[in-house]
């Protein structure tokens, strides 16, 4: 038995990271300001085309009495846009690379910097309201969390809590799982995590054609700076998958180094298409069918099940279903407890339609957002 707490972008809005729908200025601003070894603007010589190709596709398919303008543009469905477009290769010869056209690159890296940078604002203060939540979590306790940031990592940093970043660890032997941390799980990958299998493979490439460079990458070419470590260890008994993908330190340095169009972040971008990318991290959701049968307490905080998270509707209501259908003799679950930002009566009413699986009357709800309150009724 073990609680499960579902993390989403409200979560840390208390610590002032920007959400979803604020992304897609600030990365044009920041784009705006920065600029290849070669001079071209990140803009004007690789944003600008894609949007512009956007808003001929959405202003020719999609019935609208006036065109669309870029300040108009929704970022998840633009996002969808290239991710299509690259997951199918429409651009043939010109596809830029595996992991993404440079549009993709650049968004995944200017995400990362935007929050690696508003990390370092959070205050004293707001990082005491979090860890006021954590330091209240059990061993063994689950947090899937669809945030990028390292908020809660570094939280439990501090406070010196045993946790790790993947769902299955073993004894040496095999016999038996070792339950003392807290686990958990990034469920759309993190702005400090790197897939090193692309470069391995340029490495394999190099060896077999002898003309052909040797390959850099800002991350493992550079392993005294960065000390990448696997996210996982010894211990643990998953796919391949996870097997790749590094922690790496030192980010502020990173994005000094990088060209922000050759390699990324390990990040999900936010879009409508998401389960595309889910490849390298869908381990993450092996078994999730079978939560909720045996947690004494599920919370879900922050998480508004917006539509450009559709594919997530599935999953999560098969775990509201078993958490409120399947009780056990020997223990007495919690209510369901959910936590969001709602302003008014409207807006809650649109969150409830959004999750309209959930029988409300056996769920406590709190609509101020998390803050000191919304933890006392989490643990109460």
């Amino acid at each position: 038995m073990f609680n499960l707490y579902i993390i989403g972008a409200g979560f840390s809005k208390e610590a002032k990271l920007p959400l979803g729908k604020e992304f897609f200025n600030l990365i044009l601003d920041k784009a705006k300001n920065k600029y290849l070894p070669d001079g071209s603007n990140l803009y004007r010589n690789i944003l600008k085309p894609d949007i512009e190709n956007f808003l001929d596709y959405i202003n020719s398919t999609k019935f609208k009495s006036l065109p669309i303008k870029e300040d108009q543009i929704n970022f998840e469905e633009f996002i969808s846009f290239l991710d299509i477009e690259h997951f199918l290769r429409l651009r043939g010869s010109d596809q830029w690379s595996d992991i993404g056209n440079r549009s993709q690159i650049l968004i995944r890296n200017l995400i990362a910097d935007i929050l690696n940078y508003r990390l370092s604002l959070v205050t004293n203060t707001e990082f005491e309201l979090y860890k006021s939540f954590l330091k209240r979590l059990e061993p063994n306790d689950y947090i899937t969390t669809f945030n990028y940031d390292n908020l809660i990592e570094n939280c439990l940093d501090d406070l010196r809590k045993n946790y790790r970043l993947f769902p299955y660890r073993s004894e040496p032997d095999g016999s038996s799982f070792i339950n003392d941390e807290i686990v958990i799980l990034k469920m759309h990958g993190s702005i400090d995590w790197f897939d090193i299998s692309g470069f391995e493979n340029s490495i394999k490439y190099a060896a077999i054609n002898k003309d052909y460079s040797i390959p850099k990458h800002t991350i493992f070419s550079n392993p005294k700076i960065f000390q990448p470590t696997k996210i996982i260890d010894n211990s643990y008994i998953g796919d391949e998958y996870l097997k790749k993908i590094y922690k790496v330190k030192n980010l502020n340095e990173y994005f000094k180094k990088t060209s922000l169009v050759i390699e990324a972040p390990l990040i999900v971008s936010p879009s409508f298409s998401k389960v595309l990318y889910l490849n390298p991290l869908k381990e993450f959701w092996n078994g999730f069918n079978n939560e909720g049968l045996t947690n004494r307490k599920v919370v879900i905080i922050g998480f508004s099940l917006s539509a450009h998270d559709e594919y997530l509707k599935q999953p999560i209501y098969k775990l509201i279903y078993n958490f409120k259908n399947y009780e056990r003799d020997h223990y007495k679950k919690s209510r369901l407890k959910i936590i969001d930002l709602a302003e008014n009566n409207k807006e809650i009413k649109n969150f409830k339609k959004r999750y309209s699986f959930v029988n409300w009357r056996r769920a406590d709800c709190y609509f101020n957002g998390f803050n000191k309150e919304s933890i006392e009724m989490i643990f109460n």
